[in-house]
């Protein structure tokens, strides 16, 4: 039997339409080697949806825009765990500069990717970035994303990135004081300041996502004046 994570690599950058059949065809093989446990593994994988299988097309032919993808997300969750500890949140924004920048390319080159396969819409690409963003933060969606084995559509809002990060955020050492008259109680978790800090960041995710959509938007208003002014100047002459 040939190296089992070479063919999930094969796998998992063919079409969606040519999957079911070529999983199937490597867990008989798997199992007329005797390979059973391995056969019943890969005889469970998933079909990856339309958009699932765009982002995997994508791990493989722009990698570099994935690994930088991968990389702001990293910073990302690094500056919200330092938001959420009381800590200067510090490259914030330059996390944020490097993710538009990543996912605008990711996004012209994932519409080329579904043109070929005749399978192009709107909706598709939408879900295609909301995963990318998703997986970009997420442990599971990260392992993912850098293989390029994703199956299904991700989603994750300002709450759902904060909350994990929150249980293990540290918390920012104080110095002992040099004279201890009495033993001083414990602070209590400043619970106030995690709530505004999660507020404040669910507010700038949603306004990164109206920017976008506004963004797109105007995108296609500009081909369609474009392709208006260009019927109109066919006519006059």
């Amino acid at each position: 039997m040939k190296d089992l994570e070479g063919e999930l690599d094969r796998l998992y950058a063919l079409d969606p339409d040519e999957f079911v059949a070529e999983r199937d065809s490597l867990a008989r093989e798997l199992r007329d080697a005797g390979q059973r446990e391995e056969a019943a593994q890969v005889k469970s994988l998933r079909k990856p949806t339309v958009s699932a299988a765009a982002i995997n097309q994508l791990a493989r032919r722009e990698r570099r825009d994935v690994d930088l993808l991968l990389d702001a997300g990293h910073r990302l969750r690094e500056a919200q765990q330092r938001l959420l500890a009381g800590e200067d949140p510090g490259s914030l924004d330059e996390a944020r500069r490097i993710e538009r920048e990543a996912l605008g390319k990711l996004r012209r080159a994932a519409k080329g990717i579904l043109a070929e396969s005749g399978r192009e819409s709107g909706s598709t690409l939408d879900r295609v970035m909301t995963t990318l963003q998703a997986a970009a933060v997420s442990d599971e969606g990260r392992e993912l994303l850098a293989l390029g084995r994703l199956t299904g559509d991700l989603e994750a809002t300002g709450f759902d990135l904060l909350a994990p990060l929150a249980a293990g955020a540290p918390r920012r050492k104080r110095p002992a004081p040099r004279q201890k008259p009495k033993p001083k109680p414990k602070p209590k978790p400043d619970r106030r300041r995690i709530e505004q800090a999660r507020a404040r960041v669910r507010e700038a995710e949603q306004a990164l996502r109206a920017a976008e959509r506004d963004a797109e938007k105007a995108r296609r208003d500009l081909e369609l004046a474009k392709k208006e002014l260009s019927q109109a100047e066919r006519k006059v002459s």
